[in-house]
This record gives structure tokens, sequence and C-alpha cells, in this order.
């Protein structure tokens, strides 16, 4: 069966062309996504069975007790409840975060190697011819070659980001409390994120290879766009929802606050003192203070009143937050499908290829 007979079957034939022409992408990204899967699950029942088997599942690394047993002296501790948790920081943990920095490079991988020459290379070699002269519009061509490897990676992503929080919240009562889980990781290798982050920056590549229709040059701006992405979305991330204030006693001090509050919160968001009127003096205001007392003078000038404040995302905020930054990731998806649906059926053949 010859490409030019399978075209003029309509779009039954243009899915079978395209699936043969993506079938090396196909089968790479599956054995990929079946490794990391693999990995994945592997490392999180090896780590729950070590909790297990060594008294230590579901203690905390702030606690210095678990289950009535001393766990560590003050600064590093001894005996085995000591050992086998330093033993899960030391080694558990920093599987955990490479392999969520690993999945980070998915969107990457999506949009700068998969999107940007999915078209561009079709441009620049002049083979979408045979295609746009065919029975087969320019815009079903174009939705066939974007349907098989979206679904593809909005499948795979979803497996991966699924296996990945599923080990990231076992792991993080006790050995990922000081790492804030608004950042990049685990926040965009987990949930809904990383879904729709993979899906826009392939879209992204394949509209950017659209325009320039040189493939490179597309790959290159890809890689920029995608980094501009992630730089957005991290700087957006605090303010998709407001914030909880957390205030502490006359003396400054949060010991009325449970501790889990702040183990479990996305911290740093805001910090510092209270006026009278109820008024955030941040402490950026008198940080440049070069003493104790200097800092304590600042502060007491612009109206504090002992009482120190931070703002916090409290761990109920992880969802909702996920679900807004899929939506926005999302609906500029679909704004970009369309705009390159549009481009194609205006731009002309041979301007195409120019």
């Amino acid at each position: 069966m010859t490409a030019r007979t399978v075209l003029t079957e309509g779009a039954t034939g243009v899915l079978w062309l395209v699936r043969r022409q993506q079938r090396a992408f196909l089968w790479t990204f599956a054995a990929l996504v079946v490794a990391l899967a693999g990995y994945i699950v592997w490392q999180r029942v090896e780590m729950v069975g070590y909790l297990r088997d060594h008294g230590i599942d579901g203690c905390a690394d702030w606690r210095t007790y678990c289950r009535g047993k001393r766990i560590s002296d003050p600064v590093r501790g001894s005996g085995p409840l000591a050992d086998a948790y330093f033993h899960v920081y030391d080694v558990y943990r920093p599987r955990l975060l490479d392999t969520g920095r690993l999945l980070l490079a998915l969107p990457v991988v999506a949009g700068v190697f998969v999107g940007a020459p999915l078209i561009a290379r079709e441009l620049e070699s002049g083979t979408y011819r045979l295609v746009w002269t065919q029975s087969v519009s320019r815009t079903r061509w174009l939705a066939a070659r974007l349907a098989l490897p979206t679904a593809a990676l909005v499948v795979g992503t979803a497996i991966l980001a699924a296996l990945y929080t599923w080990w990231w919240r076992t792991a993080r009562a006790i050995t990922l409390t000081d790492v804030a889980w608004g950042t990049s990781v685990p926040f965009d290798a987990s949930g809904p994120a990383l879904v729709s982050l993979t899906v826009l920056c392939f879209l992204l590549g394949v509209a950017l290879g659209l325009v320039i229709r040189r493939t490179l040059p597309a790959m290159a701006a890809t890689l920029a766009a995608t980094a501009g992405v992630r730089y957005g979305l991290g700087v957006l991330r605090p303010r998709l929802m407001p914030t909880r204030t957390l205030v502490s006693a006359a003396d400054g001090d949060f010991g009325a606050i449970p501790r889990h509050v702040f183990s479990t919160s996305w911290r740093g968001m805001s910090n510092g003192y209270l006026t009278r009127s109820g008024g955030k003096i941040p402490w950026d205001r008198c940080s440049s203070a070069d003493s104790a007392d200097a800092t304590e003078r600042c502060f007491t000038r612009l109206g504090s009143t002992g009482r120190a404040y931070e703002d916090i995302h409290p761990a109920s905020h992880f969802w909702p937050l996920q679900w807004i930054e899929a939506g926005i990731c999302l609906a500029a998806a679909l704004a970009l499908a369309a705009f390159c649906a549009r481009w194609i059926r205006r731009r002309p053949t041979g301007r195409a290829a120019a």
C-alpha cells in the first residue's frame, strides 16, 4: 500500500500513515514509561518495607520520639531507630527527588524533541505537499498528526504522575518535611500539573515549528519558551489561591499552633510582624539592619506590636492548586491547538515551505 493510495482513503488512511511515521516515538515512549513506572513502584515498595521492618513508619523527622521511643539526640542521634531513620533520609530521599527532576524533563522532551520537529520537519523537507494535494484537508492532516502523540503523552505522564504522587505522599511524613511541596519538585512532577504541562509544552513546540518552519531553530525556540513557561508558572503559583496567615502570641512565639501545621504547609510566602491596626510589616522592610537591636528598633519604628505573622499555603491547598494550574495549562494548550489549525488552514502552500 503506497502513501498516495493511503491518503486517498481519507481519515483512516491518514491515521494509518501517521501511526507508521510515529511508531518509533510511540514504542520508545512506552518503554520509558514502563521503565520509570517500574522503578517508582520498586522504590516505594522497598522504602515502605524498610520503614515497617524498622518500626519507623508514620514517624516524622521533626519528632524526637517515635511511639514513645527516642529516635535521636539533638545533634545527629544514635541507636537503631536513629540509624534507621537517617538511612531512609540519606538513601530514599535523594532517589525520590532525583526521580522528580527526571519527570520534570518530560515536558521539555515533549516540546523540543517531539512537538517542534513534528510539523517543522514536514515543512522543511516539503513532504507535506503529498498530503495537501490529496483529498485529505490540511486541518484533518494536522489533527491526525497531533492525535497519537498527544494521547500517548497524556496516558504516559498520567501514569507516571499518579505513581510519583503515591510514592511522594508516603515519603513526605518522614523524609521530605524540609521540602516545600509548592516547589517544582514535587509539585510539577505529580498530579495533573505534570500531565497538563507536558501537553502545553508539546503544543508549544508544534506551534513554533509551524511558524518557524525549520527544525533546529524551532527546537531551540521551544527550549527557551518552555523555560519561560516553567518560570512563569513558578512565579504565578503562590498567587493562585489566597494564603492563610498564622499569628503568634505577643512575644512572637508560635507555640500555640500545632507543629504539623508548619511541617505540612508550603511556607515562605511572607513573614514579619503585625501593627496595632492588623497591618503587616514584612521582614524584608528591616532585613538590611546590621544587628538584632537595629532590627528590633526598625520594626518598633514601623509600629510593630511584637506579634509575628507568617503567610502559608496549608496542605489542603495542594490539590486545588494542582487543578488550577492544570486548567491554566490546558486552556493555553487549547489556544495553541486552535492557532495551529487556523495557521495551517490559511497558510499558502508555497509560502509554507519558504
